[in-house]
């Protein structure tokens, strides 16, 4: 399928890209965002075929998702006439590791240059550092950056430029345990509960997890930016576009 352009004789639509090549996050991201508004069209970089290759150089998360949502915003603007990137950066957060592995959370374990650490890499590493220690305490953090432009209702372009963030508290098991998820779902066990991500469903943990808590405040801020703007989040068709 590719984008179009939105045309004046075609009902509005605005188009969501996400600022990710990583099917798993696609795959947890695109249904909460299709509730939002039947307006909205989400595309993954994947559907654009688009791979870009976006060092993240920032210190933060909340820069490195400003970085990200940037460099495709310019890569995607010319493809469509209404857009919001959304670009995320996710860390785990150890209290033992004094914030570790942070930012650096896909890239955490030691690998020859030119190469990135897998899954399975990243949490042997995290558990050998962690081994025998009796302070556990953890937990995600998610930054989504959106970078985008909407139609006013005087028929003029309106910048958008927000953060949303989510977090979830836990702790680090000293084992993995299921067999469900990605990344470090199998060794962190969200406070409050006796399993971890990578034992619970999708839907499941689509409700409650640090990415969920991210996404549904941006749904939020999406929703308020089509109001701001005068544009319908319930009808598929608005008129005409400028």
């Amino acid at each position: 399928m590719n984008p179009q352009h939105s045309r004046p004789d075609r009902p509005l639509s605005i188009n969501v890209v996400l600022a990710t090549c990583n099917t798993d996050k696609v795959r947890e991201l695109q249904p909460m965002l299709d509730k939002v508004s039947p307006l909205l069209r989400v595309w993954s970089l994947n559907d654009l075929s688009l791979r870009p290759e976006i060092e993240e150089t920032e210190p933060t998360l909340e820069g490195n998702a400003r970085l990200k949502a940037e460099a495709v915003f310019s890569l995607v603007e010319s493809r469509f006439s209404w857009l919001i990137v959304l670009a995320d950066d996710t860390g785990l957060e150890v209290d033992y590791l004094e914030g570790a592995p942070g930012v650096r959370s896909a890239r955490f374990a030691p690998v020859p240059e030119g190469s990135s650490p897998t899954y399975e890499e990243n949490v042997t590493h995290l558990m050998k550092l962690m081994s025998g220690c009796i302070k556990r305490t953890a937990r995600f953090r998610t930054i989504i950056a959106m970078k985008g432009r909407v139609p006013t209702s005087e028929g003029k372009a309106a910048s958008i430029e927000e953060t949303a963030e989510g977090r979830i508290d836990g702790s680090i098991t000293s084992e993995r345990i299921g067999k469900g998820g990605f990344g470090y779902d199998p060794v962190f066990m969200p406070k409050g509960m006796n399993l971890t991500f990578a034992q619970i469903s999708m839907e499941e943990k689509n409700r409650i997890s640090h990415r969920a808590l991210a996404v549904a405040e941006a749904a939020g801020r999406i929703r308020d930016i089509l109001v701001r703007y005068g544009i319908s989040s319930t009808e598929t068709e608005t008129g005409t576009l400028p």
